[in-house]
């Protein structure tokens, strides 16, 4: 009898310590120590490299699937990263962040706008001297051309830390090419 009681003592208390996984990008308050996992795969359309031109410069994009563990509110949650380069018209590069982790990526998702419809998705955009939103939605059914729209409500910053007058990010709309 007293190993039926340790048994099932021992199962009951395996049972609270489970991990729950929840629908990705399910709305409402988040549940701490949740993981909200992609079961649907809605983030793997965006997943792969997307090139566009941008005020005749290049912008290739690649975004990567990653665990992400959110502190503040206690669980963890399927994201993308979003790391890229900026070349100019000669096809010198700018700048790269293809050396930073998916964790540190300036540009990650924060979800889903439109309801069930899930058209768009928003991500942050990040740096240490400037940061802002992206909106990207796709423009054909086949889901290898988007609509890129980087909003911010910084102009220019002028603090000491040389980061004014710089912005890397390209403002405003493009059309990006799945690669």
């Amino acid at each position: 009898m007293k190993n039926i009681i340790f048994i099932a003592l021992l199962l009951i208390g395996f049972r609270s310590n489970a991990q729950q996984i929840i629908l990705y990008d399910t709305r409402g308050e988040t549940v701490e120590g949740a993981y909200y996992k992609d079961l649907n795969n809605e983030l793997d359309p965006y997943l792969g490299t997307w090139s566009g031109t941008f005020e005749g410069k290049t912008f290739t994009i690649t975004f990567s699937k990653f665990v992400f563990f959110n502190s503040l509110g206690n669980y963890t949650e399927d994201a993308l990263a979003g790391k890229y380069t900026m070349k100019d018209a000669g096809g010198n590069l700018l700048y790269s962040t293809y050396n930073l982790s998916d964790d540190d990526a300036k540009v990650q998702s924060l979800g889903f706008v439109g309801g069930t419809n899930r058209t768009m998705m928003r991500f942050m955009f990040l740096d240490l001297c400037i940061e802002g939103e992206i909106h990207l939605n796709f423009d054909n059914p086949q889901k290898t051309q988007m609509h890129w729209k980087y909003l911010t409500m910084q102009t220019l910053v002028t603090d000491t830390s040389g980061c004014a007058p710089y912005n890397e990010m390209p403002r405003g709309e493009m059309t990006l090419i799945k690669q």
